[in-house]
């Protein structure tokens, strides 16, 4: 008998990293920590982890992955609703009304299963906002704030921004929450070299490592998922070339756009922080989806987003065996 495994704490808390679309893969590594027998104890997101970490609290995962993975532009577009000039681009009703679907805007935090925190940033100190208790849609909102696209919410005497500018990858915060084992994923391994002809169709890339044989007919099923809405992402692309300056082919411009510059300066941004968080609070296992190259709107190509946490979770699946599994 191990008498380690009964004296230590087993309970295991996920720390879902802020990114944009590229969180979709935390549904792919969510369903894989399920399929492999990993109970889910705790959850800390920010921003997109922050809504991953929701609906999976709430029951509502898996309607929202068959949704989103058949998204089309058009739908997308419909829950948008800019303002301009103001302080952001959005203003972020259209989010809200497209969560509801899942949702219902009386449901607290403080009653989850299991325990939910959502990280948000205080605009005037910079410090994290953690939210543990209150509206569970009032907190996402916050969560989701992305500097210069969401306008800022406002909150007691200060105005709260993206969770992931001050926290972009919370395992402390799932650590303060109880977890003994800690499962972080980390959607900034590394940051894209974004030149003026970065925006790109993204690809499905192989695995980092050998896959093991009992998740071949999982993988499968996930592959097959990956092309669906894939379809969408050139109309996605030439959407936004709408929204650019015309007179010039992007081949030929010789400055960034606008997106360019906020997505760029945001991925360097989280990338740094969550370096920082990595080195002053390891986790158990991280596990780093191949999303480098999805841009942090396009929703439009959740099946393949989803598809590499699944890949990212197989090419780990010792570690996670090892290091968490064995400890249940």
């Amino acid at each position: 008998m191990n008498l380690l495994k009964y004296l230590r704490n087993r309970k295991v808390g996920l720390a879902l990293g802020s990114g944009g679309a590229k969180g979709l893969a935390h549904i792919g590594v969510i369903e894989y920590l399920e399929a492999l027998g990993i109970p889910i104890d705790f959850i800390a997101g920010s921003s997109i982890g922050a809504v991953i970490g929701a609906l999976y609290c709430t029951g509502q995962l898996r309607r929202f992955r068959d949704d989103v993975t058949n998204l089309t532009l058009r739908e997308m577009l419909s829950y948008v609703d800019p303002v301009f000039p103001k302080a952001g681009l959005i203003e972020g009703r259209g989010f809200i009304r497209f969560m509801e679907r899942y949702i219902q805007r009386t449901v607290k935090i403080e009653d989850l299963h299991p325990p939910l925190a959502i990280c948000a940033t205080d605009y005037a100190t910079g410090s994290s906002v953690v939210f543990r208790s209150g509206s569970l849609l009032d907190a996402i909102r916050a969560s989701v704030s992305i500097p210069g696209v969401f306008v800022p919410v406002r909150y007691k005497d200060t105005l709260l921004v993206d969770g992931g500018v001050a926290n972009p990858l919370p395992i402390n915060v799932v650590r303060d929450m109880g977890a003994g084992i800690t499962v972080a994923v980390n959607l900034h391994p590394r940051l894209k070299s974004r030149g003026i002809r970065s925006y790109v169709k993204s690809t499905v890339a192989a695995p980092a490592a050998p896959v093991d044989p009992r998740d071949v007919e999982l993988i499968k099923e996930k592959r097959d998922m990956s092309s669906r809405g894939r379809t969408a992402v050139g109309g996605w692309v030439k959407a936004i070339e709408q929204w650019l300056p015309s007179g010039k082919k992007r081949e030929k411009r010789d400055m960034p756009t606008i997106f360019d510059v906020i997505a760029q300066t945001f991925d360097i941004m989280e990338y740094v922080n969550t370096e920082l968080m990595l080195r002053y609070h390891t986790p158990t296992v991280i596990i780093e989806p191949n999303v480098t190259d999805v841009m942090s709107l396009n929703f439009t190509d959740a099946g393949r987003i989803v598809y590499e946490g699944y890949m990212a979770c197989a090419a780990e699946r010792r570690t996670l065996v090892r290091k968490v599994k064995m400890w249940m």
